[in-house]
């Protein structure tokens, strides 16, 4: 069974009962609207979304193999303890009047712990009797690769001293893989950090042999896989769920922030259009996540054209391209400022590893082994980088600054993301590594 099937029987399963939860209550208390009337429809939402907010905070939607059945029950009676405590008190607060109607309360309790016979059974069943479906994967070996692999179906076998930077097409598209096994011996290093970073950047799993360990640890976080002997790369912890929180974070912050910083923003615009001759922003062509490109926009603090005879290059203290309106805003990071539009459009968040420009990107993926891996992420505004290093002036403030990077990526959460939030304010109030 795949991964989308089980996950829709178990959301709609539970969004059925807790409909029919809120049905037989209502029916039970003694309110005068029907069921089918505009406030019970509209509480009926409203309630359903509480609920599935709750089970999904709680990681109750995980697939049947990453989850104990007895831990995943208990955690539900938690969830439904403490969400019913919420739920009446909030309503109580808010004087919604079918809370306090006779029988309501008790029948809903009774009815909604419905939910946690359902679980037992369904999620018992597909774990005695429905077999997970297999994965689709390339191998990619150095000598015999292992033949006997119940948790994979294995669409091609290729050498590793055959990979050129590239796999063909037709592996990806024709056979709609899941992702790539790599078996090795600790031979063809090289190979194997390569291409691991290349298929960092895609949305394809990477799975690699035990020995590969040693190797891969140091740059990202592996995960045992149940009944294999393999390995999966885990690039960064966040589930599905805090990205999806982060993203709406970053949408209601930047939202926010434009609208608080509006007049600050027209009032510098009018300063560097006065200052010197050119455009107020400053757009920029950079590398975001999984090396998609963007146009990054940012308020102009050095002349027009300053790369017109030089190319890209790295900005430098006391730069003469930097103009007077640069040097009061670069220090303080104002120029950052229109990035806000950046975040609102998706294309970057708050805080993640810094975007570079995409000249700079393919000289650093040569010369850098997975440098690559800062592309599994959102580009930020600010990152834990930014705030523990300097601006990059050569390649070795970008290996530096790709330690950080890294680091951020293997312990991402909500958490860190303030921590580093409050800690780029202290740097911009202590004006350092800004020039």
């Amino acid at each position: 069974m795949s991964r989308k099937l089980e996950l829709g029987i178990t959301l709609g399963g539970d969004a059925v009962l807790l409909c029919l939860a809120f049905f037989v209550s209502w029916k039970a208390s003694n309110i005068d609207q029907t069921f089918l009337s505009s406030n019970a429809i509209a509480a009926n939402s409203l309630i359903l979304v509480y609920w599935l907010f709750l089970f999904q905070t709680a990681n109750l939607y995980l697939t049947r193999t990453k989850i104990q059945l007895m831990n995943e029950l208990y955690k539900m009676f938690q969830v439904i303890v403490i969400g019913l405590i919420i739920f009446i008190s909030a309503a109580l607060v808010a004087h919604i009047d079918f809370i306090r109607v006779k029988g309501f309360i008790p029948s809903y309790a009774i009815i909604i712990s419905s939910l946690l016979i359902w679980r037992f059974f369904w999620r018992g069943l597909v774990g005695e009797y429905i077999k997970p479906r297999q994965g689709k994967v390339v191998i990619f070996h150095n000598g015999d690769a292992t033949r006997e692999n119940n948790h994979f179906n294995v669409v091609e076998r290729i050498s590793l001293s055959k990979y050129h930077n590239s796999i063909p097409d037709h592996l990806l598209k024709n056979n709609n893989i899941d992702g790539i096994l790599i078996e090795s011996n600790g031979v063809h290093q090289k190979e194997i950090l390569k291409l691991i970073s290349t298929f960092a950047e895609t949305k394809y799993e990477i799975y690699i042999s035990p020995k590969l360990y040693p190797i891969v640890y140091q740059y990202s976080l592996v995960e045992k896989i149940d009944n294999s002997q393999f390995l999966r790369v885990v690039f960064h912890p966040l589930s599905a769920w805090d990205r999806f929180l982060k993203r709406v974070i970053d949408i209601v912050f930047s939202v926010v922030a434009l609208v608080v910083l509006s007049p600050a923003l027209c009032l510098l615009g009018i300063f560097i259009k006065v200052d010197t001759p050119g455009p107020v922003f400053h757009r920029q062509e950079r590398v975001g996540l999984r090396g998609k490109k963007f146009t990054l926009v940012k308020f102009r603090s050095m002349v027009s054209d300053a790369e017109r005879h030089t190319g890209p290059v790295w900005a430098g203290k006391n730069d003469t391209r930097i103009t007077r309106i640069g040097k009061i805003i670069r220090p303080f990071r104002i120029d950052e400022w229109p990035q806000i539009i950046n975040v609102l459009r998706g294309e970057m968040s708050f805080v993640g590893p810094r975007p570079e420009r995409p000249a700079f990107v393919d000289s650093l993926r040569d010369k850098i082994p997975f440098y690559g891996l800062r592309l599994t992420v959102h580009p930020g505004i600010t990152g834990w980088a930014q705030v523990k290093h300097t601006y990059d002036q050569s390649v070795d403030d970008v290996r530096k600054k790709l330690e950080f990077d890294l680091e951020y990526i293997n312990n991402m959460s909500l958490r860190l993301d303030m921590k580093i939030f409050l800690k780029t304010v202290l740097t911009v109030l202590k004006h350092e590594g800004a020039h």
